[in-house]
């Protein structure tokens, strides 16, 4: 993007500064930079939106980052969302922790962040206790995971540690707890984090009944072999969480051998429950269409319903079977994704509809930070 001084003074009399910034906004990051030099304008109005939200991979750019921030105060105090990922290139585990102790260094800077998003792959045990003891005051969205093993926690430490991270953040209002904290899992009901204001919750199962968040909107669960008393206990308290007036959205990852106690349970417990998705591996197919043809009925909102599954492929002529059947159990229904097939249902026939829509459509989508 280039910009003459005289195009400058022309927009800068005759556009005010929120359009300006607006326009500066969808611009590529790279002209955003060059913006910033254009003008004191340009420069006061470009850098809150350069630095605002940083997306970075587990690589050098993290170190260079660091550096910056950590070397300039004010530049650390824009920076409203921080989002590491674990690099896509091949890199060996001890170059990727290699950048933990800037990551976390770093992080600590933002003393205005509201969304953090860090793979806890890429923290040391050391460098992620360092950072749940740590406060951000503005924090609102938040990824973060404990490591599955430790030799620097015990495991009531590590709960506790993190446990006392999440209480001290109370405005958090989306919740991504990654794969990894099994000592938290196991010692589910001991820790109670009131977390109020939370609407999105991603989390092992069995984490649910240590929260208290009565104003839950969205969850997506990660079930482990719970028998079915505790699978009940579990739906019990996610009910406790969820407004009788929400139109629910419930996504279930991983619950081959739990996916008729879950099922039967939430048909059960959270009739009103408005999207449901059930991610599967093994199951045979023919089971999971069985007891959904039993549950579904129990449902008496369901709009939107997704069973996904990587073991098998079935046949488009088999999907579209298991489809009417659906349907038929759960006249409710506006729109379905089985495996990699969705559909829509258009003046009461059911039409296909674009596999990366449906996600949206079922409010199935909002979980970035």
């Amino acid at each position: 993007m280039l910009l003459t001084r005289r195009a400058h003074k022309a927009i800068s009399q005759w556009l005010p500064n929120e359009i300006i910034a607006e326009i500066v906004q969808a611009a590529p990051r790279s002209d955003q930079a060059s913006l910033c030099r254009v003008s004191k304008l340009f420069h006061d109005l470009c850098l809150p939106i350069l630095y605002g939200v940083v997306d970075l991979e587990a690589d050098a750019s993290v170190a260079d980052f660091g550096d910056i921030v950590l070397s300039n105060a004010a530049l650390a105090g824009l920076v409203r969302s921080y989002s590491v990922d674990y690099p896509k290139a091949g890199m060996s585990m001890d170059a990727v922790t290699s950048f933990s102790p800037i990551l976390v260094d770093s992080s600590k800077a933002f003393v205005r962040l509201e969304a953090l998003s860090i793979s806890y792959m890429l923290l040391t045990a050391t460098d992620l206790e360092n950072l749940f003891r740590w406060t951000f005051p503005h924090l609102v969205r938040c990824s973060l995971g404990m490591h599955t093993a430790s030799s620097h926690w015990s495991d009531t430490e590590q709960r506790h540690t993190f446990a006392s991270f999440l209480i001290r953040h109370p405005g958090l209002e989306n919740l991504y707890i990654q794969l990894g904290p099994h000592s938290l899992e196991r010692s589910s009901g001991v820790v109670r984090i009131p977390l109020l204001r939370l609407q999105q919750l991603r989390c092992p199962s069995r984490i649910l009944s240590s929260i208290v968040a009565p104003g839950i909107k969205q969850v997506e669960l990660y079930w482990d072999d719970s028998g079915l008393d505790e699978v009940d206990t579990i739906v019990l308290a996610l009910k406790a969480m969820i407004p009788s007036d929400v139109p629910f959205i419930c996504s279930n990852e991983a619950c081959d051998k739990n996916l008729p106690a879950v099922v039967d349970s939430l048909s059960r417990n959270l009739p009103h429950t408005r999207t449901l998705r059930l991610c599967l591996y093994y199951s045979p197919m023919k089971e999971v269409i069985d007891h959904l043809k039993s549950c579904l009925p129990c449902f008496t909102g369901l709009a939107f319903l997704s069973v996904q599954y990587s073991s098998m492929v079935n046949s488009p002529r088999e999907e579209e079977e298991q489809l009417n059947v659906l349907s038929d159990a759960c006249p409710t229904l506006e729109a379905c994704r089985l495996h990699h097939r969705a559909w829509r249902k258009v003046d009461g026939m059911w039409e296909t509809y674009p596999l990366t829509d449906f996600d949206a459509l079922a409010g199935l989508e909002s979980w970035t930070l």
